[in-house]
Protein backbone atom coordinates (compact mmCIF):
# COMPACT_ATOMS: atom_id res chain seq x y z
CA UNK A 1 0.00 0.00 0.00
CA UNK A 2 0.98 3.93 -0.90
CA UNK A 3 1.86 5.86 2.11
CA UNK A 4 4.65 8.09 0.58
CA UNK A 5 5.42 10.60 -1.75
CA UNK A 6 9.07 11.50 -2.75
CA UNK A 7 9.11 14.73 -4.78
CA UNK A 8 12.41 15.48 -6.72
CA UNK A 9 12.49 19.37 -6.21
CA UNK A 10 14.25 21.16 -9.01
CA UNK A 11 11.97 21.53 -12.17
CA UNK A 12 9.30 19.30 -10.69
CA UNK A 13 8.76 21.32 -7.61
CA UNK A 14 10.84 24.39 -8.10
CA UNK A 15 12.05 26.65 -10.83
CA UNK A 16 16.06 26.01 -11.76
CA UNK A 17 18.46 28.94 -10.21
CA UNK A 18 19.88 30.96 -13.29
CA UNK A 19 22.38 28.75 -14.96
CA UNK A 20 20.25 25.43 -14.09
CA UNK A 21 22.59 24.26 -11.53
CA UNK A 22 23.26 25.05 -8.58
CA UNK A 23 27.05 26.39 -8.22
CA UNK A 24 26.48 28.08 -4.90
CA UNK A 25 23.77 27.42 -2.14
CA UNK A 26 20.27 27.24 -3.53
CA UNK A 27 18.96 29.79 -0.79
CA UNK A 28 21.77 32.43 -2.84
CA UNK A 29 19.42 32.38 -5.63
CA UNK A 30 16.31 34.64 -5.45
CA UNK A 31 15.44 33.38 -8.71
CA UNK A 32 13.95 30.10 -7.86
CA UNK A 33 10.69 29.80 -6.91
CA UNK A 34 7.92 27.26 -6.85
CA UNK A 35 5.98 26.23 -10.01
CA UNK A 36 2.43 26.89 -10.40
CA UNK A 37 0.07 25.00 -8.65
CA UNK A 38 2.71 23.70 -6.05
CA UNK A 39 1.34 24.49 -2.72
CA UNK A 40 -2.38 23.46 -3.87
CA UNK A 41 -0.94 19.70 -5.06
CA UNK A 42 1.03 19.43 -1.69
CA UNK A 43 -1.67 19.90 0.15
CA UNK A 44 -3.87 18.00 -1.59
CA UNK A 45 -1.47 14.78 -1.12
CA UNK A 46 -1.21 15.70 2.40
CA UNK A 47 -5.18 15.25 2.58
CA UNK A 48 -5.03 12.09 1.04
CA UNK A 49 -3.04 10.86 4.06
CA UNK A 50 0.41 10.05 2.47
CA UNK A 51 3.67 11.70 3.85
CA UNK A 52 6.02 13.24 1.72
CA UNK A 53 10.05 13.77 1.03
CA UNK A 54 12.22 15.19 -1.23
CA UNK A 55 15.18 12.98 -3.04
CA UNK A 56 16.99 15.90 -4.91
CA UNK A 57 20.24 15.41 -7.18
CA UNK A 58 22.13 18.95 -6.36
CA UNK A 59 25.21 20.49 -7.03
CA UNK A 60 26.71 21.97 -3.71
CA UNK A 61 23.66 22.26 -1.62
CA UNK A 62 23.48 19.88 1.04
CA UNK A 63 20.10 18.74 2.82
CA UNK A 64 20.19 21.53 5.43
CA UNK A 65 20.43 24.36 2.68
CA UNK A 66 17.33 22.49 0.74
CA UNK A 67 15.20 22.71 4.19
CA UNK A 68 16.52 26.14 4.22
CA UNK A 69 14.93 26.96 0.62
CA UNK A 70 11.79 24.82 1.55
CA UNK A 71 11.21 27.15 4.33
CA UNK A 72 11.84 30.29 2.51
CA UNK A 73 9.11 28.91 -0.22
CA UNK A 74 6.64 28.19 3.17
CA UNK A 75 6.16 24.64 2.26
CA UNK A 76 9.26 22.84 4.34
CA UNK A 77 6.02 21.70 7.07
CA UNK A 78 4.41 19.36 4.04
CA UNK A 79 7.73 17.14 4.15
CA UNK A 80 8.82 14.69 6.76
CA UNK A 81 12.43 14.24 5.02
CA UNK A 82 14.66 16.03 2.91
CA UNK A 83 17.54 14.44 1.02
CA UNK A 84 19.93 16.56 -1.31
CA UNK A 85 22.94 14.53 -2.80
CA UNK A 86 25.69 17.24 -3.80
CA UNK A 87 26.89 14.80 -6.26
CA UNK A 88 25.81 16.92 -9.58
CA UNK A 89 29.76 18.17 -9.61
CA UNK A 90 31.28 15.06 -8.24
CA UNK A 91 31.04 11.94 -9.89
CA UNK A 92 32.27 10.06 -7.18
CA UNK A 93 29.19 10.80 -5.36
CA UNK A 94 26.18 8.25 -5.39
CA UNK A 95 22.80 10.63 -7.00
CA UNK A 96 19.47 8.89 -8.67
CA UNK A 97 19.34 6.50 -10.37
CA UNK A 98 21.98 4.90 -8.44
CA UNK A 99 20.05 2.27 -5.72
CA UNK A 100 22.04 3.54 -2.96
CA UNK A 101 20.27 7.02 -2.73
CA UNK A 102 16.94 5.33 -3.24
CA UNK A 103 18.02 2.75 -1.11
CA UNK A 104 19.31 5.76 1.97
CA UNK A 105 15.86 7.44 1.53
CA UNK A 106 13.65 4.81 1.87
CA UNK A 107 15.54 2.85 4.99
CA UNK A 108 15.16 7.02 6.49
CA UNK A 109 11.90 7.18 6.24
CA UNK A 110 11.17 2.89 7.18
CA UNK A 111 9.50 2.00 4.47
CA UNK A 112 9.76 -0.27 1.15
CA UNK A 113 10.21 0.63 -2.21
CA UNK A 114 6.58 -0.30 -3.26
CA UNK A 115 5.23 1.99 -0.36
CA UNK A 116 6.63 5.00 -2.18
CA UNK A 117 5.77 6.96 -5.25
CA UNK A 118 8.96 9.16 -7.05
CA UNK A 119 7.30 12.18 -8.70
CA UNK A 120 10.23 13.83 -10.99
CA UNK A 121 10.89 15.60 -14.12
CA UNK A 122 13.63 13.48 -15.40
CA UNK A 123 13.33 9.98 -17.03
CA UNK A 124 16.93 8.69 -16.66
CA UNK A 125 16.87 9.46 -13.01
CA UNK A 126 14.20 10.12 -11.17
CA UNK A 127 11.87 7.44 -13.40
CA UNK A 128 14.32 4.81 -14.00
CA UNK A 129 15.90 4.77 -11.33
CA UNK A 130 12.75 4.47 -9.30
CA UNK A 131 11.73 1.85 -11.40
CA UNK A 132 14.79 -0.29 -10.89
CA UNK A 133 14.26 -0.56 -7.20
CA UNK A 134 10.48 -1.59 -7.46
CA UNK A 135 9.53 1.97 -6.68
CA UNK A 136 6.46 3.56 -8.35
CA UNK A 137 6.95 6.47 -10.17
CA UNK A 138 5.12 9.47 -12.01
CA UNK A 139 6.42 11.68 -14.75
CA UNK A 140 6.28 15.10 -15.26
CA UNK A 141 6.09 15.17 -18.78
CA UNK A 142 5.74 18.81 -19.44
CA UNK A 143 7.93 19.52 -22.12
CA UNK A 144 9.02 23.11 -20.26
CA UNK A 145 11.08 21.22 -17.39
CA UNK A 146 10.75 17.11 -18.96
CA UNK A 147 14.08 15.46 -19.33
CA UNK A 148 14.63 12.12 -21.46
CA UNK A 149 18.10 11.04 -22.66
CA UNK A 150 18.02 7.39 -22.51
CA UNK A 151 15.56 5.81 -24.90
CA UNK A 152 16.56 1.95 -24.49
CA UNK A 153 16.15 1.73 -20.95
CA UNK A 154 14.00 -1.28 -20.05
CA UNK A 155 11.15 -0.72 -17.27
CA UNK A 156 9.56 -3.45 -15.26
CA UNK A 157 6.02 -3.41 -14.75
CA UNK A 158 4.65 -3.27 -11.64
CA UNK A 159 6.20 -1.10 -10.43
CA UNK A 160 3.57 1.41 -12.18
CA UNK A 161 4.62 4.76 -14.40
CA UNK A 162 2.38 7.44 -14.84
CA UNK A 163 3.00 10.07 -17.17
CA UNK A 164 1.28 13.57 -16.21
CA UNK A 165 1.34 17.00 -18.31
CA UNK A 166 1.31 19.12 -15.44
CA UNK A 167 1.08 19.65 -11.42
CA UNK A 168 -2.54 20.15 -11.22
CA UNK A 169 -2.60 16.69 -12.56
CA UNK A 170 -0.17 14.70 -9.91
CA UNK A 171 -3.15 14.01 -7.48
CA UNK A 172 -5.13 12.36 -9.52
CA UNK A 173 -2.28 10.44 -10.82
CA UNK A 174 -1.81 9.51 -7.21
CA UNK A 175 -5.33 8.38 -6.35
CA UNK A 176 -5.09 6.23 -9.40
CA UNK A 177 -1.84 4.56 -8.51
CA UNK A 178 -3.45 4.10 -5.07
CA UNK A 179 -6.44 2.13 -6.95
CA UNK A 180 -4.05 0.04 -8.98
CA UNK A 181 -1.77 -1.05 -6.21
CA UNK A 182 -4.79 -1.71 -3.45
CA UNK A 183 -6.50 -4.03 -6.57
CA UNK A 184 -3.17 -5.74 -6.94
CA UNK A 185 -2.93 -6.22 -3.11
CA UNK A 186 -6.00 -7.58 -2.51
CA UNK A 187 -5.26 -11.04 -5.79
Amino acid sequence: MISHIIWDLGETLTTPPNGRIDKKPLTAYPEIQLRAHVPEVLETIRQMGLKQSILSNTATSDSTVVRELLNRLDILDKFEYVYATQSELDPDVPEKPDRIVYDYVLEKLAIEAKEAVMIGNTWDTDIIGANKIGMHAIWLQNPVVSVRKDFDGKVSMPPWILPVWDMESVPKAVELMMECCQSGDRK
